[in-house]
């Protein structure tokens, strides 16, 4: 039988929900079923689980979804100390009992989590809030507006990584194996990347350098004195550093040639 078929039978519907949880290849996937689920190919755990409701709104606001469920449900240890770097995607599926053909009902992304005395609150946002980010965002201005790395500054990351082995991890910084021939600030502005024990990658923005010790912006989840590092070196969005530090002249963002002088600004003479 079709869903619809099911789903409006008095008698043969018997409906479950299915949760998919994606941090990067990696999966988390439930259901409220009373036991295991086999769907796509791939099993959905038996978990105490369960959801708020689901609004057809053009509000965005109204599109959140609330997800309830244990304290120990294994994908809640990606916000054991903040929200992961990485996007953690959420698809709510629902199917029927002996049935193969399942709907998508809701699809988003977890913002944060709350935990409780017994049980948790995850908190999800639509995709469709990503209809709410701004257009165009390009200004006239004498900075360059690209993100370092990113699809308009063109850079290789890869040509600029510096690997080295963490000493020293406290609470806001981390010392390295020894950065000689990098001058202080080389990596400000920047990132540190490193592999966490769920296999994906967790960057951290480095405020600031000195000699070997990174100052960073927030605090390092599982990264300990031994493990491995990438750095990359940031950049403050003036033309010196892009033609000198990283050799970009020509994907260079900003107007730095353009008269600081406002011919608008009433002056008599210009």
């Amino acid at each position: 039988m079709t869903y619809a078929a099911v789903e409006t039978s008095a008698q043969s519907a018997r409906p479950v929900e299915l949760y998919e949880f994606l941090s990067g290849a990696t999966p988390y996937r439930y259901t409220s079923a009373d036991g295991d689920i086999s769907y796509g190919g791939n099993t959905y755990t038996a978990v105490p689980i369960s959801r708020g409701a689901v609004e057809a709104t053009s509000e965005t606001a109204r599109l959140a979804l609330e997800i309830t469920c244990a304290r120990d449900l294994p994908v809640l240890a990606l916000f054991a100390l903040m929200p992961p770097d990485q996007v953690v995607a959420v698809t709510l599926r629902r199917l029927h009992a002996g049935d193969g053909e399942a709907i998508t009902m809701w699809m988003g992304r977890v913002l944060n989590v709350t935990l409780n005395n017994a049980s948790a609150e995850i908190h999800c946002e639509s995709v469709y809030t990503s209809l709410k980010r701004v257009g165009l965002r390009r200004l006239y201005q004498i900075g360059c507006p690209h993100v370092v790395y990113g699809p308009g500054c063109g850079l290789d990351r890869a040509a600029f990584k510096v690997v080295r082995t963490v000493s020293v991890v406290t609470a806001a910084t981390v010392t390295v194996n020894t950065l000689a021939g990098y001058a202080d600030g080389h990596f400000a502005g920047g990132y540190l990347e490193w592999e966490s024990a769920t296999g994906i990658f967790e960057r951290r923005a480095i405020r600031g350098q000195s000699g070997a010790v990174l100052t960073l912006s927030f605090l390092l989840p599982g990264l300990a004195a031994g493990a491995s590092a990438n750095l990359y070196p940031g950049c403050d969005h003036t033309l010196a550093t892009c033609a000198a530090k990283f050799a970009n002249r020509l994907n260079y963002g900003g107007m730095p040639y353009f008269p600081s002088k406002n011919p608008f600004g009433g002056t008599a003479i210009y």
